[in-house]
């Protein structure tokens, strides 16, 4: 393979770049443009000069790492330049003029990968950890780059492994003395690992939702406080607040966190019976949101009776099947009986989730977050040991393979030989393997790597 160099910092102003350059010439580049070559060592940190042509580049820490004990597998030199644009670009510039070529995106990643130092579910826990964005998200990546996954796929894979040799021996070698398989001992075995392999896709729809994000949608009346909710939680004045009814008009989207948990808010139209038509685009758009959000927060102002109108509109988002907290508004403003009222006619036919808050005055707020995350982190709260599946490839493959297994329990019901049960088995082990890398069509690997960035 050739040699190959990029940056492997951000661009703009920093204390330090990094120029990263792997590959069989990395040494022999380096040795042209390093004053200090002499000196070089496998993993130490040496001062020197980069000069080209005669001109001193820059001076710079040199680090040498040599094959195989380094990220890649290969030999790997780094470049700590000082920072900011030019000078790294200019170095960089160097190392592709003394022989290297410039890394494709994720390509120091796909090369530790290639040379076994690394499975494909840690290589891709590495993006995941670079673009985390909570640090549960951080931590699962971090968890997943130690082989966490792979240990749990292997062990699972390992053990359908060495039921189909034992398989294997029962139908090639019938004649030697060797343990007989029943159809009893093979549907015990499957329904393990189903039950294993179902507790790892359970983790999924958690896993998205720390990856992802929960998608948001305040819904309300006109004037019930929604936009106030949106500024409080997003922390800024994302969304104009006034008394006139029908300020907001269109749908107003931000992204928050809390704690763990992202929240992509959408903040809609108040809805209502309107003649407005630019107003009634936006409460059009304010139920259509409702196809693509996880959860609604519907205000309510205690101020106006919740009558026909406002009961039609509870009852379309509620025959949407969505989770619903009800938030009564105000509390500031208003006696305690008015909330108990409101509280009984919302409770009516079941117990609602209902939080008293005060948008304006910060009231209930606390209270509103700790709901929404024991409602989409509880099982991960409470257990932060299991693995967590937060990748769609891994989950979509843990599918296939567990209907491979629910198949083969289906062939051993319906008294299909066992040769033949052998081949849904030895397809749910097949697919298992593309989690971690093995039998990968390497158009599917390009796809993995393709989402780095360049340096990494």
């Amino acid at each position: 393979m050739s040699t190959i160099a990029a940056i492997g910092t951000a661009t703009g102003s920093s204390g330090i770049n990094i120029i990263r350059i792997s590959g069989k010439d990395s040494l022999n580049i380096i040795n042209k443009i390093f004053s200090n070559k002499d000196k070089l060592c496998p993993n130490e940190i040496h001062y020197g000069k980069i000069i080209y042509n005669g001109e001193n580049v820059d001076n710079v820490l040199v680090s040498y790492f040599k094959a195989p004990n380094s990220f890649t597998g290969e030999d790997i030199v780094e470049i700590n330049c000082h920072g900011g644009t030019y000078i790294a670009k200019n170095i960089l510039e160097i190392v592709l003029k003394c022989g290297a070529r410039l890394a494709g995106p994720g390509e120091f990643t796909k090369r530790a990968f290639l040379n076994g130092k690394m499975d494909l579910s840690e290589a891709e826990a590495t993006i995941d950890l670079i673009n985390s964005k909570t640090n549960l998200e951080a931590r699962i990546a971090s968890s997943q780059m130690s082989g966490k996954l792979k240990d749990d796929i292997v062990s699972i894979r390992s053990k359908m492994i060495d039921i189909l040799a034992h398989i294997d021996v029962n139908v090639d070698y019938p004649e030697y003395d060797y343990e007989q398989l029943s159809n009893d001992n093979i549907s015990i075995f499957l329904e393990e690992e189903i039950n294993r392999l179902k507790k790892l896709l359970s983790s999924y729809e958690e896993g998205k939702v720390i990856k992802e994000g929960v998608n948001v949608a305040i819904l309300g009346r006109p004037n019930a406080g929604k936009s106030s909710l949106l500024n409080n939680l997003a922390q800024e004045d994302r969304a104009i607040v006034t008394d006139i009814e029908g300020t907001t008009r269109d749908v107003i989207s931000e992204t928050v966190n809390i704690g763990d948990l992202i929240l992509n808010i959408f903040d809609t139209a108040g809805i209502r019976e309107s003649k407005d038509e630019i107003e009634k685009i936006g409460i059009e758009k304010s139920f259509k949101i409702l196809d693509k959000v996880d959860l609604v927060l519907y205000i309510i102002d205690p101020g106006k009776e919740i009558d026909e109108e406002e009961k039609n509109i509870l009852s379309k988002i509620e025959n949407k099947g969505l989770k619903i907290i009800y938030l009564i508004n105000k509390m500031d403003k208003y006696e305690k009986t008015i909330f108990d009222t409101i509280l009984n006619e919302i409770n009516q036919n079941e117990e609602k989730e209902v939080i008293l808050i005060s948008a304006k005055e910060n009231l209930g707020i606390e209270e509103l977050k700790n709901r929404i995350k024991q409602m989409f982190l509880k099982d991960f709260l409470n257990n932060t040991s299991e693995n967590v599946i937060v990748n769609s490839r891994h989950k979509d493959l843990i599918q296939k393979s567990l209907d491979m297994l629910f198949k083969a329990k289906e062939e051993i019901n319906n008294s299909v030989p066992i040769d033949m049960v052998s081949i849904s088995i030895k397809e749910s082990a097949r697919l298992l393997g593309q989690i971690i890398g093995e039998d990968i069509d390497l158009d599917v690997a390009k796809r993995v790597f393709d989402k780095f960035c360049i340096g990494k």
